[in-house]
């Protein structure tokens, strides 16, 4: 047993750091109180800042409905603001500004309303409102005017900013929503029928997919396109040249599972139970030919426009079993004495010498797996790739029957007697590596495990590179 003394202060600095950190969560809580943001609002209204004061005294508000120097900062502000919004529809419609003088009108009104959620009202003289729907019906009657002559010009991205200006001052105002719809999809469905016609069927139908089905013969045209770009895959039984049975089959299905799921609507699957037998009987009458050719053969004859084929190539594992290993190290203990010399009681630190358990283990897979894409048109293989992985897991773990965080590093020679040759490692960066081993996992990945999780990638891998292929960009 090794001993080390350690004094331990009598004053206990638990309490200080208590009121510490009292003191700092009364600071952070006392920021942005009610009064405080009054206080930042008043600051800024005495520097004629109307806008963000009143944005303060919201604040406030929000932290406390009925706060009163809130409430009549936000009036007083508030009023101060919209009339300067209102000075200056005054001005520019003096000035003939009609658009200028139309917005700070509405500048004013928005502030109104925000303000009156908070149960203050706010003034606007009915002047000014007459005013502003009398600017309003003429500055419409103009631009609508204009849109129209935009419109017949196709001129589709000017006359659309218009139109929704106009749906936005005069929602109801004659035909304004029909003519926006026209300004903002004409030019979109113009440019899906231009790839319709150059059998870009895929681009067509995503360029109309950004309009609604309603506007002129979008949803025929839509479906038209989906039909003559539908690409029809069969995946035909996978090949297996490795002693590994069953890995060709559990990447068949994940693959057929994860093209199932993607969210392309030009990829259809032929079911893999009808496609199988049908191929294999194909298969038999064009005895001769070359594997792929005759797959591509009778795939064209079940209606799929491509064929996946893949080829489990090599399977290797590797696995290291969990080795036990005993190791030596020390439990540290704390001893409470008393120094007479001092006549303070102290703790001592003692360390037993003691055994632990430490276990090491791993396992490794790899797998290669080529994939096809064949045409059934024309035999042309369309996408290839030889996919090689590798997966690993290892454990390296310990295990006492003595609580492991008194457990400290280290070696000795003799477990009945000291040596000078015993060592206590007491650096933390130590403890710590050796305390992290006993909670590290324990459990070792089989070769099934690790060999799925590939399978899983390699089916993911294939399913995306057949879901960004483009037939069209050929």
């Amino acid at each position: 047993m090794i001993s080390k003394k350690n004094y331990f202060c009598e004053m206990n600095t638990l309490y200080f750091k208590l009121i510490l950190c009292s003191l700092l969560i009364l600071t952070l809580t006392s920021c942005d109180t009610p009064k405080s943001l009054t206080k930042k609002g008043d600051k800024f209204a005495e520097k004629n800042l109307y806008q963000e004061a009143s944005i303060q005294y919201m604040k406030a508000l929000d932290k406390k409905v009925d706060f009163i120097g809130a409430k009549e900062g936000l009036r007083s502000s508030g009023q101060k603001q919209v009339n300067a919004y209102l000075d200056d529809f005054f001005k520019s419609k003096n000035f003939g500004d009609k658009r200028a003088a139309i917005y700070h009108y509405r500048n004013a009104n928005d502030t109104k309303e925000k303000i009156k959620k908070y149960n203050i009202t706010i003034d606007i003289p009915s002047t000014y409102t007459s005013d502003y729907n009398s600017l309003v019906d003429d500055y419409v009657s103009t631009i609508y005017v204009e849109a129209m002559d935009l419109l017949e010009q196709e001129n589709f991205s000017e006359s659309e900013k218009l139109l929704k200006e106009v749906a936005l001052l005069k929602p109801n105002f004659k035909d304004v929503n029909d003519l926006k719809n026209v300004a903002t999809f004409e030019p979109i469905y113009r440019k899906a029928n231009e790839f319709l016609e150059l059998e870009k069927f895929r681009s067509a139908y995503f360029e109309y997919d950004k309009i609604p089905d309603s506007y002129q013969e979008t949803k025929q045209r839509k479906a038209l396109a989906l039909e003559a770009g539908l690409f029809t895959i069969a995946i035909v039984k996978f090949e297996n040249a490795t002693r590994q049975s069953g890995g060709e089959s559990a990447i068949s299905a994940l693959v057929s599972d994860k093209m199932m799921k993607l969210n392309n609507p030009f990829i259809k699957l032929v079911d893999r139970t009808y496609t199988q037998s049908f191929i294999d009987e194909q298969i038999m009458g064009l005895s001769g030919q070359v594997a792929e050719n005759t797959n591509a053969q009778a795939g064209e004859l079940i209606g799929a426009k491509a064929i996946i084929s893949g080829k489990l190539v090599s399977f290797s594992k590797q696995k290291n079993p969990i080795v036990r290993t005993e190791k030596k190290a020390w439990a540290e203990r704390k001893v409470r004495k008393y120094d007479e010399e001092t006549e303070k009681y102290f703790y001592e630190t003692v360390y037993d010498k003691i055994k632990y358990q430490e276990y090491r283990g791993s396992t490794s897979v790899q797998v290669g797996f080529q994939f096809q894409l064949i045409s059934t048109e024309s035999g042309e293989i369309l996408l290839t790739k030889l996919i090689n992985l590798n997966r690993r897991d290892e454990v390296h773990f310990a295990e006492s029957n003595t609580n492991y965080r008194n457990i400290v590093p280290g070696n000795w020679r003799w477990q009945s007697k000291q040596s000078p040759n015993d060592v206590v490692e007491t650096s933390y960066s130590q403890k710590r590596a050796l305390r992290n081993l006993f909670k590290n996992k324990k459990t070792l990945l089989s070769v099934n495990a690790l060999a799925n999780d590939i399978y899983l990638e390699i089916a993911t891998e294939v399913s995306q590179m057949v879901n960004n292929y483009n037939p069209e960009n050929e």
